[in-house]
């Protein structure tokens, strides 16, 4: 299968959208702030920090805030090490719910200190991870609408998502779809698209409407096998238990997009709203290009712009001039005036 990009680099953020042929099947989000976390592909030079033997391996400083785990298991080949001994790294997971970064042991170093060697960008990730791809820069603006918490099923049911400390938890609602079979087939399929299309995994309970026959029961866990066959990530699922449960485990290879747009209640962060308003600004600046424009913004949007974590007016005056003010409002959100 034909892999294809369209990718766009926005103030503050690189996002990309992955088609399969015409079939949109992954969003990905690189933000400027987080360009100092050690992301999938990148490789740091570390040192040994602390040895742990009940997890046959060590926890490696990477420099600055940042750590990893190196697992013996996985790194037959790795000479034994000791504390304060510098190895260079290659990161295989991100630092992923408060888990530390998966790290690879590539070679020993002599001298140098803790920090990124080599950082690849969003564009090197995805040409490793899909071989052959191809590239468009257009607009990317699905992923605005994509992380809801609850998704209708055609012809009647519904799906909810709700993410966990320990685990992403899911419901299939039957509601007035048609029967328990045919709104667990039509989910197993949602499901399998929004996982993937999302970035999510680690442990998936799915909790589907109650199937009594054995008949059917087999029917649903061969569709939800099915429905995960082309994803590239790895995906281990158990027969259905006797509440109709499906568990299943879907490797995370780098960071969702749920993860990276909102909150843990499911809300977008400041930085996500802040991005959105600058984003929404040089749309409007670039419809009405010799017009003056008022962006009004709430108090903690206009916090965080002004605490300059990313050099966001350098961009913006790049993209649509000086021809802008910011001004604060009381209320949530942000909104914009031409002024013509």
């Amino acid at each position: 299968m034909k892999h294809r990009a369209v990718l766009e680099k926005a103030i503050g953020e690189t996002r990309a959208a992955v088609y399969e042929g015409r079939r949109l099947v992954e969003l990905h989000l690189e933000r400027e702030s987080q360009i100092s976390v050690p992301q999938s592909g990148d490789v740091y030079l570390g040192r040994i920090a602390n040895l742990e033997p009940s997890l046959n391996g060590a926890f490696v400083d990477l420099g600055g805030s940042n750590s990893g785990f190196l697992s013996f298991t996985n790194n037959r080949t790795m000479p034994k090490v000791t504390e304060g001994q510098l190895l260079e790294v290659s990161v295989l997971r991100p630092p992923l719910n408060g888990k530390e970064a998966t790290l690879r042991f590539s070679k020993p170093a002599e001298s140098g200190k803790p920090g990124p060697v080599t950082k690849i960008d969003l564009k090197t990730r995805l040409s490793d991870r899909f071989k052959g791809i191809t590239f468009d820069e257009a607009t990317v603006s699905v992923m605005d609408e994509v992380t809801e918490r609850q998704i209708a099923l055609k012809g009647g049911g519904a799906v909810t998502f709700d993410q966990t400390q320990a685990l992403l938890a899911i419901d299939v609602d039957k509601g007035q779809g048609k029967t328990a079979l045919d709104v667990s087939l039509a989910a197993a399929e949602l499901i399998a698209h929004q996982l993937r299309l999302r970035g999510l995994g680690g442990l998936v309970v799915i909790d589907f409407p109650n199937l009594r026959q054995t008949r059917q029961r087999n029917q649903l866990f061969k569709a939800v096998e099915r429905a995960f066959e082309a994803d590239p990530a790895i995906v281990k699922v158990a027969p259905l238990s006797r509440f109709g449960c499906v568990e299943l485990t879907r490797s995370l290879d780098y960071p969702s997009l749920d993860s990276v747009l909102n909150d843990r209640f499911g809300e977008p962060t400041v930085e996500t709203k802040s991005l959105r308003a600058l984003r929404q600004l040089v749309k409007e600046a670039s419809e009405n290009k010799g017009a003056q424009f008022s962006l009004t913004v709430s108090k903690e949007i206009n916090d965080w712009l002004g605490s300059k974590l990313i050099d966001w007016e350098t961009d913006l005056n790049d993209r649509i001039g000086p021809r802008y003010t910011i001004k604060t409002q009381s209320r949530d959100g942000f909104s914009i005036q031409a002024d013509r």
